[in-house]
């Protein structure tokens, strides 16, 4: 039997788009008993589908995803319907000229892949003001 992280404020929405499921099903898992309802896509197209302003108090995506819609037009997308909402972007390899190019967004961070699931934790809690420790149970 698991506890969850158990909090008396509503829990904080997150739409989570990653292309692999494996990937999306552990950090779904991870982010649930932070605190977090997480709702998950599997691209671009399906994650501007599910997208709704005030829906979510965040957007975790990664930038490679396969279809025509990358991860960089869902930024573009969502920080057009909601300029405040806080988007986390996840990249493979050097993310440095990534950086650069977001740093006038400030409600963009940008991690690197593989990520690290504190340094996610600590910046969602950043930015949501939500994301206790899992429980291990």
């Amino acid at each position: 039997m698991s506890a969850e992280y158990e909090s008396s404020e509503p829990k904080k929405r997150l739409l989570l788009i990653a292309c692999s499921s494996n990937f999306r099903r552990t950090l779904e898992r991870i982010l649930c008993r932070c605190g977090y309802a997480v709702d998950g896509a599997e691209s671009g197209e399906d994650a501007l589908v599910r997208f709704e302003p005030g829906a979510y108090d965040a957007v975790i995506s990664e930038v490679f995803l396969p279809g025509s819609v990358c991860g960089l037009t869902v930024l573009e997308q969502v920080h057009r319907k909601q300029p405040t909402l806080p988007i986390i972007i996840l990249a493979e390899g050097e993310t440095t000229r990534l950086r650069a190019a977001l740093a006038d967004c400030k409600t963009v961070s940008c991690l690197s892949l593989p990520v690290d699931v504190d340094q996610l934790k600590d910046t969602l809690a950043a930015r949501t003001g939500v994301g206790g420790p899992p429980i291990a149970g």
